[in-house]
């Protein structure tokens, strides 16, 4: 049982989402209120990203769909 925790643990899909909490919650001093905001803003680009990846928004371009 405890192998199995261990290498559940420390699988690369839970350790390094928790590193980059760690990272970005150091970078705001320990300020939850800026750090919801900072998670908020990110997760709301990242959602925008894939939205327009999914309705091929920006993909007439000359550049291909480079985001400039």
């Amino acid at each position: 049982m405890k192998a199995l925790i261990e290498r559940q643990l420390y699988h690369p899909a839970v350790v390094l989402p928790l590193l980059a909490l760690v990272q970005l919650l150091v970078a705001l001093d320990f300020n939850l209120s800026q750090f919801g905001f900072v998670l908020l803003t990110r997760g709301a680009q990242a959602a925008l990203h894939r939205a327009r990846g999914v309705l091929g928004v920006g993909r007439g371009s000359p550049c291909g769909g480079c985001h400039a």
